[in-house]
């Protein structure tokens, strides 16, 4: 018999969010799993599992559900999450789990999450974040004991192609401040014979259109694609130009770079913290304003660049990674 756990999630179908659909995907393979969401998800995609979503008129019938089917561990993602996670796992009476991301650690307030007293819960199992991120939530009173680094949820496989790509230029991400993807615009000016795309996985889409137009930019802007159609988009460009805020500074490891580095696209990343180079490796470059990649992006990545970036982007495949969740349920 399938052990029983229980997922909750801010949000679900959620397109922008992929790694927790490579999660969720990989758990229900091998637990009987209940999916629980606190809001429905505003971009929804077509693979989606089974899910529950709490409401203002089912609270106590899902909790009364969740207590017939009885589950032996709760997991969530996000620390913003994490006091509707205790409190059910309180009720069952089963431990759990979370993982963290990169604006909940990055740019959360974890005095308001409660930490010290998370981590001194018999019920807690632990956290798992990015391996630059561990000692941050040590220091916020997570005992060292129960912080689990480890390598973003990403579904390498599913990109893994060495065939030739096509010239494009491209950007991947949720459109907020801290994607910085004003730059990507500029970089589009400047560069007026190569065609961009910007796969925003709409959130503030409309307000980077009015950008363009203002600025002159010749972005095209690319409606969310569900996760299966991903590999294909990419195989069109060249170089991925990922850019990102230092004012801001909260995005974390993004899971573009490494599907993009695992598609032959060349990535560039915009350069806001030391930790990225570690992910990125020897597989990718970076860059500070748009103007130093106007020559660069006008020719392919090199083959030996292609080369380090696929063999790069096979050590974080999530498969392997996987028992370091699942462990903390036994």
């Amino acid at each position: 018999m399938k052990q029983k756990i229980l997922v909750v999630v801010q949000e679900y179908p959620q397109v922008s969010e992929t790694y927790i659909k490579n999660e969720v995907d990989a758990l229900a393979e091998r637990f009987d799993l209940e999916l629980l969401a606190l809001v429905p998800g505003s971009y929804p995609y077509r693979s989606r599992q089974r899910h529950l979503v709490l409401s203002p008129v089912n609270q106590q019938n899902i909790l009364d559900y969740l207590k017939a089917f009885g589950p032996t561990v709760v997991h969530g993602h996000y620390l913003t999450v994490l006091g509707a996670v205790t409190k059910i796992a309180h009720t069952l009476d089963v431990p759990y789990t979370i993982r963290a991301h990169s604006f909940d650690v990055l740019g959360g307030d974890l005095a308001k999450a409660n930490l010290r007293a998370v981590g001194a819960d018999s019920l807690f199992r632990g956290v798992l974040c990015f391996p630059f991120m561990r000692q941050k939530l040590v220091a916020a009173g997570v005992p060292e004991a129960k912080v689990v680094a480890c390598n973003p949820i990403i579904d390498v496989m599913r990109f893994r192609n060495s065939a030739p790509n096509g010239p494009d230029i491209m950007n991947v991400g949720a459109p907020a401040p801290k994607k910085n993807m004003e730059d990507f615009i500029r970089l589009s000016k400047l560069v007026p014979d190569r065609t961009f795309n910007l796969y925003g996985l709409g959130y503030e889409t409309p307000r980077l259109v009015e950008i363009n137009a203002r600025l002159g930019g010749k972005v095209n802007f690319i409606a969310p694609v569900d996760p299966e159609d991903m590999p294909r988009e990419y195989k069109k460009h060249s170089w991925l130009v990922y850019t990102a805020s230092r004012t801001v500074n909260t995005v974390g490891w993004p899971m573009a770079l490494v599907e993009a580095q695992a598609s032959g696209v060349g990535v560039y990343v915009q350069n806001i913290r030391e930790d990225l180079r570690e992910y990125v490796g020897d597989a990718g470059a970076f860059f500070d304003t748009p103007d130093e990649l106007v020559d660069v992006i006008r020719r392919p990545p090199s083959d030996s660049m292609r080369r380090r970036a696929f063999e790069w982007s096979a050590q974080f495949d999530f498969r392997p990674q996987l028992p370091v969740l699942t462990d903390l349920w036994r």
